[in-house]
């Protein structure tokens, strides 16, 4: 048995008559009201965007350079340093 999600969140947009119209067609069309019609790949869009900016993705070479760092990291530059100091800098958990 599925349940019923409660929608309270609004949202509104302008646009022209024409592409009202045209986007009220397809949907009636597809067999949708409007706002399924055009939420629905919106929604879609905007977890694939979600998704590309959470997942770094590595060539081979890429890999292995990676690895090869995190095997044997490099001394930190004096720039760094400066950085790590900083009082509002996380902390360093080993």
């Amino acid at each position: 048995m599925q349940t019923a999600t409660v929608k309270s969140a609004r949202m509104e947009l302008k646009t022209t008559h024409a592409a009202k119209e045209l986007l009220s067609q397809a949907a009636a069309l597809d067999g949708m009201d409007l706002t399924a019609f055009v939420l629905g790949p919106a929604i879609e869009r905007a977890r694939k965007v979600v998704s590309d900016h959470a997942i770094i993705a590595l060539t081979k070479n890429g890999q292995a350079t990676l690895a090869g760092l995190l095997a044997k990291p490099p001394k930190p530059t004096e720039a760094m340093k400066q950085l790590m100091s900083l009082p509002d800098f996380p902390a360093h958990i080993a």
